[in-house]
């Protein structure tokens, strides 16, 4: 859309050199002409070096169409006592159709467990929620039956989450519920994209709670909106990097620095958020390039948190060896449930036992 108004723009300019009378009119119409050009040439260079999202040229329809509801709290949570019809297709061929179960307490529905049962507590974004995945396919389902149907899950999980939601609803108190002699632990599941996530980077994201480091920690301060719209200069900057890749590319380096520091201290702050009020540990799986790749700053992340006292589950470990296609929702890039089984098999080994 924004490109298409720019070419309009300088084809506009170009009829102005051609129709318009006086050199002062003609030059202001091709400088308008030429700056049009300039920026559609800086914003097809930047997209064409941007990495590309995976799942693109997915169609995905659900039934309710809205069943992300907003929240007060965390931007938005799913709808409470849902059953969502998913469909996705690419190029007209079916990808998955499953049904997600919504309960009242707006997490999704896991495997049934005996009154009194040991608890563990699932947090995180649509790789913990199970995107693509039935109910039963899940990390926090597959862990119970794994554990014999014998413990209690809580799939608190929703597609965009990042760890300042969850940062923010343990704060908030949205897990207070749980707290109880028999919860367990708490398990989150981070990715790569979780960097530009704490920042807001998404348009999504909005109504989503923001963090900056104050001393080396995350203070919250509202939302992405309300920052934004104080901070105009901000919101500028956001709105026309949605718009034109090359905007993005400015100061990228300071800004992917950034978004590593806050991501860091946003999962150290998670770990003593759960130790100090639900008096648990956190186990932290990680999907992330911690080798085998040229960006350094994301292959250090990891060792961050190590050092940070986070306690860690390398995906990578459990999946080396296996054909990509049997780990990858074909074409969308969410885990299958073949991969789920294989972290949650790891995590009944790390955190019940063999």
């Amino acid at each position: 859309m924004a490109l298409a108004a720019l070419a309009i723009v300088a084809l506009l300019g170009l009829a102005g050199v051609v129709l318009l009378r006086g050199n002062r009119a003609r030059t202001s119409s091709l400088l308008v002409a030429a700056l049009a050009v300039g920026l559609i040439g800086a914003d097809l260079v930047a997209d064409l070096f941007a990495p590309k999202a995976m799942g693109a040229g997915i169609v995905r329809v659900t039934d309710p169409r809205e069943w992300l509801v907003p929240d007060a709290v965390l931007g938005y949570r799913p709808r409470a006592n849902t059953k969502v019809d998913v469909r996705e297709t690419f190029d007209g061929k079916p990808v998955f159709h499953h049904t997600y179960t919504i309960l009242a307490d707006q997490t999704r529905a896991t495997i049934a467990a005996p009154s009194g049962a040991d608890t563990y507590v699932f947090l995180g974004d649509s790789f913990m929620f199970g995107e693509g995945l039935a109910d039963d396919e899940t990390v926090p389902s597959q862990f119970a039956r794994l554990a014999g149907s014998r413990v209690r899950t809580v799939n608190f999980a929703a597609s965009g989450y990042a760890p300042n939601h969850l940062v923010r609803a343990a704060e908030a108190g949205l897990l207070d519920s749980y707290k109880s002699p028999n919860l367990m632990a708490m398990v989150t599941w981070v990715i790569p994209d979780h960097l530009a996530r704490v920042t807001g980077d998404g348009g999504w994201l909005g109504s989503s709670p923001r963090y900056m480091l104050e001393n080396g920690v995350p203070r919250f301060t509202g939302t992405f909106d309300d920052y934004r719209w104080h901070h105009p200069i901000e919101g500028l900057r956001y709105l026309l990097g949605r718009q034109f890749a090359f905007v993005n590319a400015i100061g990228q380096q300071q800004r992917q620095q950034e978004q590593a520091d806050l991501f860091v201290a946003l999962v150290v702050r998670l770990q003593a958020l759960v130790r100090e009020r639900y008096g648990v540990p956190l186990l932290v799986v990680y999907s992330w390039p911690d080798q085998n790749t040229d960006d350094a700053l994301l292959v250090s992340l990891p060792g961050k948190l190590r050092a940070a006292g986070v306690k860690l589950m390398r995906v990578n470990d459990v999946t080396t060896g296996h054909d990509v296609s049997k780990l990858l929702i074909p074409h969308d890039g969410h885990p299958t449930a073949f991969q789920d089984g294989l972290i949650a098999a790891e995590l009944k080994r790390l955190l019940i036992g063999p």
